[in-house]
């Protein structure tokens, strides 16, 4: 539980100016209108679907309903992750877009180790497996998504460089929602890293909270120019947490979805006519457009189709250990790829909580205006990152 100092130190911060931001680090307040043409040279409709997928992509197929629909020339690869502590990751491949996809899943708030990533909020700095030459040595990251990233990072990479093998031209597109944007960040900067310096490497992540401090902020700029996106739907509070106050700072490239009808580029960092002119109140009642729509596609897992998957995992020896029951999509045509790759299933060591059912998953769903109302004021002005 938040002390009351600390509690009445983020409350007075939150109210400095609109956006939850203080007049810090201004660097740019130029705005363009993303057009419907802009959209599609962009290519941001499959990529959204890309990180819709996340959600949904369970059982080592491309098979999870609108999200996969709308992007079919996909083959699925690698799926990582128990919904909990250790959160769903997958790499895929298109072959028309000779393209390695790595997805992030969002928080499921249902699960309480999820949250705990999420409030683990103190800066802090690199791993050393990031902390590379080179790097700022006051370069600092939110403590809970590394902690959440690391933990899947070597074997999305082997997972990577398995496909880069066969195709060592294909480019590395690197997406997600909510925390799995988080994560993809963190992601995309060690693929960057670690994979052949004329790879390719594009992250675009979907309300995305900020990942580190100002200087993790340029230095990531300076990475990835404008091969860093990430886009905010309306009056999402989610990419106003960490607070500015609290020493977190958004990298540019910012699109900010408006309204329905006026989408926004928006240069440098904490640009202040785009999502940080949204007050504390706007942001707690807007909690709903975090699963979007967007581009038309939706976030969560309400986007998966409710057919019932049981796996019996077993431990050493082959003892059945728990029964899991999670949701999977619709079947849809299969994809056919020229290539041979090998489909990994979750490693047996992970970590699976008991919180993961069937039932919690569908009540992330259909329950969601519960908790909603109750509790997202008092999480957003109180500086925690909790990322839906």
């Amino acid at each position: 539980m938040l002390s009351l100092s600390l509690l009445f130190f983020t409350l007075a911060s939150s109210f400095v100016e609109r956006g939850f931001s203080s007049p810090l680090a201004r660097r740019d307040n130029a705005t363009a209108p993303l057009t419907n043409a802009d959209v599609q040279s962009r290519d941001l409709v499959s990529i959204a679907a890309f990180a819709a997928a996340a959600y949904c992509v369970r059982a080592g197929e491309w098979n999870c309903g609108q999200a996969c629909e709308t992007i079919p020339d996909t083959q699925l690869i690698f799926t990582i992750g128990d919904n909990a502590a250790t959160p769903d990751a997958y790499v895929a491949y298109s072959q028309s877009r000779n393209q390695i996809i790595v997805g992030h899943e969002g928080t499921d708030p249902t699960v309480l180790l999820s949250i705990k990533n999420d409030v683990k909020f103190s800066p802090t700095p690199l791993l050393t497996v990031l902390n590379v030459a080179g790097t700022p040595s006051d370069v600092e990251v939110h403590n809970g998504f590394q902690t959440a990233w690391v933990q899947t990072s070597t074997l999305v990479l082997n997972a990577v460089k398995e496909v880069q093998a066969q195709v060592p031209d294909a480019s590395v597109l690197v997406t997600g929602h909510s925390l799995g944007a988080a994560i993809a960040l963190l992601d995309a900067i060690f693929l960057k890293q670690q994979l052949p310096s004329n790879t390719s490497v594009q992250v675009v992540g979907f309300g995305r909270p900020r990942v580190g401090n100002a200087a993790f902020a340029t230095w990531v700029d300076g990475m990835f120019g404008d091969k860093n996106t990430f886009v905010v739907s309306r009056d999402d509070p989610v990419p106003h947490v960490p607070l500015l106050a609290q020493g977190f700072q958004h990298t540019s490239g910012e699109i900010w979805i408006k309204d329905n009808t006026t989408t926004l580029t928006c240069d440098g960092q904490e640009n202040p006519n785009c999502s940080d002119t949204i007050g504390v109140l706007d942001a707690a009642t807007g909690v709903s457009d975090h699963t979007g729509p967007y581009f038309g596609v939706n976030m969560g897992h309400g986007s998966c189709a409710n057919l019932a998957v049981t796996s019996v995992l077993t431990g050493s020896g082959g003892t059945p250990t728990k029964t899991v029951t999670t949701t999977k999509a619709g079947v849809t045509q299969a994809f056919s790829a020229t290539l041979s790759l090998r489909v990994t299933n979750t490693p047996s060591n992970i970590p699976v909580s008991n919180n993961i059912n069937g039932g919690g998953r569908m009540a992330a769903v259909g329950g969601a205006g519960g908790w909603r109302g109750a509790a997202v004021l008092g999480a957003v002005v109180a500086g925690v990152a909790m990322v839906l």
